[in-house]
């Protein structure tokens, strides 16, 4: 899709950052000696043939069947794997793993395009070559959308949905505009935090407005909340209002998702015909128990609707992790190249949560382990998994390298790893719409293709060693 170009000085900081990846390579290439996994489910070919060209995969298979092309650049993978580029199924590149979401968004308003920008490109980098965000500023996300596909900077290609209806801001973070937590920074901040993250829908037919609106203006998707606790404000909204959303969103050519937290919404957005569920198995704490295990008929639901679930498992398991142990927050890995500011926030968060007793920790380990039953429910049952981790979410940093660790747990729960796999590569495209362009390395398809150090079918964390990265046959790594 074309789309103008934005004319924009990127930051020098961002600038840095894409330095790395070195300038685009054009023509032809062949990745040759290596193990290829195309992401269908196939089994691996061993002493594979990939060709990319013109931005898309020419031909791929076993040395013998696939010839290089005279006068193509010939790069040895000979004990590595070639895969497709892995796809975020829900990601939020403007946030930067937070813990003060209110003093975050309200004093950087000003600098959302160039933590977008830094973050797409650390996915990138990271083997994620398409994320799909699920909560952010349309505004934002469109510029950013466009200068990723003129080639103005370097990042993962980006879906989005802009802002979620229905979903009372971020943790309800501007009920109180006049809060302390805003000392010192500028009303206009405020205001303008408040206007980008917030859209409450009165009711179906404002919900429809709304996804017009949201066509008209280039949103990939549509991400609605059902239910967003007992608590808050405005009303989960009723399936009569769900399902007049969805038509409208179908009536336009937008997929749904949606935002879940309780057995009654899940069951509410089935009936309204949604086409996927954010982490549908990770319900609040009030379903936290017998009343939050799936039933068998609702898991069937999910497989006899075809509804994707992304289940972003580890944005509860960080709690988890970091309250067990905070030492774990000085892991070189997992904080490298992330923001020192937000690290030394989760930092001190961490330390209040457990001055303050086990009770944060348990109800959190609780709500974990509840998710994990339910899910490995979804996967025995076969219904549609696509990997997503609520990337940049508290603690859980972009640079992290999290996704792997989704994958990981996905195999603990009953899939193969190539399946986990599949979940992070066909399934991500499916969940899109766009599996006709990306999603696996076949004839035709967009060259969006990594290398591997390693098997991951073998072990699943050489995924974090990635070594080549190309989009679109570009090589950025």
């Amino acid at each position: 899709m074309i789309r103008p170009v934005w004319l924009f000085v990127v930051a020098i900081s961002l600038a840095a950052a894409c330095a790395d990846a070195g300038p685009p390579q054009h023509g032809v290439t062949a990745l040759v000696g290596g193990r290829l996994i195309d992401g269908t489910g196939a089994d691996a070919v061993e002493d594979a043939v990939v060709v990319m060209g013109g931005g898309r995969i020419m031909a791929a298979g076993a040395a013998g069947d696939v010839a290089v092309p005279d006068g193509a650049t010939v790069i040895d993978v000979a004990g590595k794997t070639v895969m497709p580029g892995m796809i975020e199924g829900n990601g939020h590149i403007i946030f930067d793993g937070q813990s003060n979401h209110p003093a975050y968004f309200a004093g950087r308003y000003r600098a959302y395009y160039e933590i977008g920008a830094r973050n797409l490109n650390a996915s990138l980098m990271q083997g994620i070559t398409t994320m799909r965000d699920t909560m952010d500023p349309l505004e934002e996300m469109i510029r950013l959308r466009e200068d990723v596909e003129s080639g103005l900077i370097a990042g993962s290609r980006l879906f989005t949905s802009g802002t979620i209806l229905n979903y009372p801001g971020v943790y309800r973070m501007f009920d109180d505009p006049t809060d302390s937590v805003f000392a010192g920074i500028a009303e206009e901040g405020v205001a303008y935090a408040r206007a980008a993250m917030r859209l409450p829908v009165r009711d179906g037919a404002h919900g429809r407005e709304i996804v017009a609106d949201y066509a008209l203006h280039g949103a990939d998707f549509i991400k609605v909340s059902a239910y967003s606790g007992p608590d808050n404000e405005p009303p989960e909204l009723s399936t009569a209002d769900l399902t007049e959303i969805v038509e409208e969103a179908h009536a336009r050519g937008l997929l749904v998702t949606t935002h879940t937290s309780s057995i009654a919404s899940v069951t509410a957005v089935l009936d309204a015909g949604v086409d996927a569920m954010e982490h549908p198995t990770l319900l609040g704490r009030e379903q936290i128990g017998p009343q939050g295990e799936f039933p068998d008929e609702l898991v069937q639901r999910f497989v006899e609707q075809n509804v994707y679930s992304v289940p972003l498992m580890v944005v509860r398991e960080v709690y988890v992790t970091y309250l067990e142990d905070p030492s774990r927050l000085e892991d070189p890995w997992y904080i490298r190249h992330a923001p020192a500011d937000m690290v030394q926030e989760g930092r001190e968060r961490v330390a209040e949560q457990v001055a303050a007793g086990s009770e944060d920790l348990e109800q959190h380990r609780a709500g974990y382990e509840l998710g994990r039953r339910n899910l490995a429910k979804l996967i025995a049952a076969g219904a549609p998994i696509a990997m997503g981790t609520d990337k940049g979410t508290t603690l859980n940093f972009h640079e992290s390298g999290n996704h792997v660790r989704e994958l990981e747990i996905y195999t603990e729960l009953g899939m193969s790893p190539m399946e986990a796999i599949v979940s992070a590569t066909l399934r991500g495209a499916e969940l899109l719409g766009m599996e006709d362009e990306l999603g696996t390395v076949e004839a035709g398809k967009l060259a969006d293709v990594i290398v591997v150090d390693g098997n991951p079918l073998s072990d699943i964390w050489a995924l974090r060693n990635v070594d080549l990265v190309f989009k679109e046959g570009v090589r950025y790594r």
